[in-house]
């Protein structure tokens, strides 16, 4: 197996090497790289594939702070008296996007006030190029695995077909990351792309994405015999998360026919918890006091997950600065830096006691929380969620390693529910929320005294996915990132519209590419 692992690897290289920085999309056909030489078997598809998940994990965690702008752009959050100072944070919660992107990187050590410039790396989210290299990779493996029928006559037509809906899952999963962070993409689904691109629409980008997730979506098995692959692998349940996903997002943009998405998505969900929790034992909401199996990775309730073990070939303890669970809410407790008492960040109380209104149970608080300062807005605020260890005197960096859960049951539960509200069935979409309530031992909706079931779902996601990245992303879809009652910096209905709401883009896609146009943050 290695050989084959050092044969792709060594053409992944060769291919992005020659592809340059100077070209983010265009990438010159390669003969001698196109398939010539391998698939001449199942391992070359299969150490092929997980390479492409290894490209996927850096694009989206390593490569820029993904995961943390998700959680933190223009959400309910505080820098904390920290030290050295952690002023992105407060950048981040304001919507400040220009000082996070545009600050210049000190000399090491000269100026405590922007040294998170290093550790963060705001600066590089605005390559999509690593994010092609996943898209690219696919593309590949989608075209190239046919050859394996050719070559191997015991490969079965079901194989092929299983490695090329993976393909399709990564392709799509990556747009879905991208158009996100960046709104409207250059978009293309041939191997090795020679053009230059304009963008497609974000919305247009959903609605093809949809498309060719639909025709693979059965060519995957709902879970997998060899609990290794469980969640780190693309399943069925996978799918249909993210289709439940790109539905909800088409919802938020698509004027006038929110209807139909608002239907998909319920039907995904139905499908998902009929045929993939309850018929095929594939999935399951664990107890709440199980529930930091979940971020240990490869649970029940897990759809995908991108892994981030101390044993996962290329894991750095610094890049975990981009990770919300390691040193910006508990560092010291982990590392046990004496020099660093204060958690670098704390939600504000305000929001705190709006996710948990006072008197009411809520199994999470104990599990999850330092009762004694999880209101004080300051560096004595903690979230153990995602701690997956037992704290001795001999922490290191390393014991840190958890799952970032991309798509997880309770989640999906709650969106669908979002959707049944949408469609105008509260019953039903109270029946969805009540099970995640009901999971982490709170009271059922209506007890919570939101305004409306609409709100009471949105806060309900807010405190079930909390450190998850999903708060800006959520604002977004669902405009309440024009109102003050959910963030601190609202945008306006203008600005929204001229796309604020992305992140601005690389100088250097204009190269080569007369098509390519650049975002609101860049002008």
């Amino acid at each position: 197996m290695k050989k084959y692992y050092y044969k792709i690897v060594g053409s992944f290289l060769l291919i992005f090497s020659l592809m340059g920085c100077n070209k983010f999309v265009n990438v010159e056909p390669i003969d001698s790289l196109s398939g010539n030489n391998y698939w001449k078997d199942q391992g070359d598809a299969e150490t092929f594939t997980l390479e492409l998940y290894r490209l996927f994990r850096e694009a989206s965690l390593l490569k820029g702070p993904y995961f943390i702008m998700g959680e933190l752009r223009n959400g309910m959050v505080r820098r904390t008296q920290s030290y050295p100072n952690r002023f992105d944070i407060n950048y981040a919660a304001i919507g400040d996007v220009e000082s996070l992107a545009t600050t210049q990187r000190p000399l090491p050590g000269t100026n405590a006030d922007t040294f998170w410039t290093y550790i963060v790396e705001w600066d590089i989210l605005n390559n999509w190029q690593p994010f092609y290299k996943v898209i690219q990779s696919s593309n590949i493996l989608y075209e190239n695995v046919l050859r394996l029928a050719e070559n191997d006559k015991s490969i079965s037509p079901a194989i092929v077909k299983h490695y090329q809906a993976e393909a399709v899952f990564m392709r799509c999963l990556t747009y879905f990351f991208m158009i996100r962070l960046y709104g409207n993409v250059p978009y293309f689904t041939n191997a090795y792309n020679d053009k230059p691109l304009p963008r497609t629409s974000h919305i247009e980008i959903a609605k093809m994405c949809l498309k060719d997730l639909a025709a693979v979506k059965n060519d995957l098995p709902w879970t997998y015999d060899e609990p290794a692959n469980r969640g780190v692998r693309a399943m069925r349940g996978s799918v249909v998360a993210l289709m439940m996903h790109f539905n909800m997002w088409a919802a938020g943009f698509d004027t006038g026919n929110e209807q139909k998405y608002y239907q998909q998505a319920d039907e995904l969900g139905d499908e998902l918890t009929q045929q993939g929790e309850q018929q095929n034992k594939a999935y399951e909401l664990l107890p709440i006091n199980r529930i930091k199996e979940i971020f240990q990775g490869r649970s029940r309730e897990s759809l995908f997950e991108i892994s981030n073990s101390v044993n996962y070939q290329g894991f750095v303890p610094a890049n975990s600065r981009k990770m919300i669970p390691f040193y910006v809410l508990d560092g010291y407790t982990v590392r046990l830096n004496q020099d660093r008492e204060n958690s670098e960040m704390a939600y504000i109380p305000q929001y705190i006691e709006k996710l948990y209104p006072e008197g009411e149970p809520d199994g999470r608080i104990a599990e999850w929380f330092d009762e004694a300062n999880w209101k004080t807005g300051n560096g004595k605020f903690r979230l153990y969620k995602f701690v997956n260890f037992e704290f001795t005197g001999s922490n290191t960096a390393e014991n840190y390693a958890n799952s970032i859960m991309v798509f997880r049951l309770a989640e999906s539960l709650l969106l669908q529910a979002e959707a049944c509200v949408g469609l105008g069935n509260a019953d039903k979409a109270t029946t969805l929320l009540n099970r995640v309530r009901g999971r982490a031992n709170a009271s059922l909706y209506p007890a919570n005294g939101y305004e409306s079931l609409s709100q009471a779902i949105f806060y309900e996601r807010g405190k079930e996915l909390m450190g998850e990245g999903y708060y800006f992303f959520d604002l977004v879809r669902t405009k309440r990132i024009l109102s003050g009652e959910y963030t601190l910096a609202p945008l306006t209905f203008s600005t929204f519209n001229a796309g604020a709401w992305t992140w601005p883009i690389s100088r250097e896609a204009l190269k080569n590419n007369p098509h390519m146009s650049l975002n609101y943050w860049n002008k």
